[in-house]
Formats: C-alpha cells, structure tokens, sequence
C-alpha cells in the first residue's frame, strides 16, 4: 500500500491504480480473507481516485468481517467517496454490524 501510495505523491496515480490492480489479483487469486488489509486497498483506491474499485473493496472488507463503522466515517482517506450512493449503503451495513457487535460483546 505505501508503494502504491507513494506514486500517488509523485503524481502518477495510473502507476500506482497497476500495482493496485495486481494486489487486488493476488489477494482474489489467494483467497486472502484478512477483511482489514482489504479495507487498506480499498482506502488507496480511493485516494488514487478510482471510486468503483474502493467500493468494491469496501464491500468485501466489510463482508469479511471488518466493519469498524465510527473509524469509516472519519476515515480522511475514504473522504471522496462519501457522496456516493454506495457509500451510504455501505455504512448503513457497517452501522448494523457494529451495533450487533457492541450489543452481543458489551
């Protein structure tokens, strides 16, 4: 991610989207399951700008099991996508999943 990340910083975010792309390949390829190294891709698509990809990844994070929706919401690098629809419908899921998560453990 900070490979990736650092392309961004040097203004070359089609750099950084390739190598992006390759680790989405991998972690599909492998069946990685860890839903927080997930939401890390998902957070360096969107500060690269591609929007479908972050929610994408956003998705399977939250469908993974990492659903920590109060660190979402202030997260500034998902800021970009907070006016998409999908986002909306995103933390809606992660809202419900972390209140039966405190409610079940607290």
């Amino acid at each position: 991610m900070g490979k990736a990340l650092s392309y961004s910083i040097r203004h070359d975010n089609a750099g950084g989207l390739k190598l992006l792309r390759q680790t989405e390949g991998k972690i599909e390829e492998r069946g990685v399951s860890d839903a927080e190294g997930i939401y890390k891709v998902a957070q360096v698509y969107a500060v690269l700008g591609d929007k479908v990809s972050a929610l994408h990844m956003l998705r399977h994070a939250i469908g993974g099991g990492f659903f920590c929706y109060p660190y979402f919401v202030r997260d500034p690098l998902l800021q970009n996508l907070h006016d998409e629809p999908e986002f909306q419908t995103l933390m809606k899921q992660a809202l419900h999943r972390h209140e039966q998560f405190k409610t079940a453990f607290f």
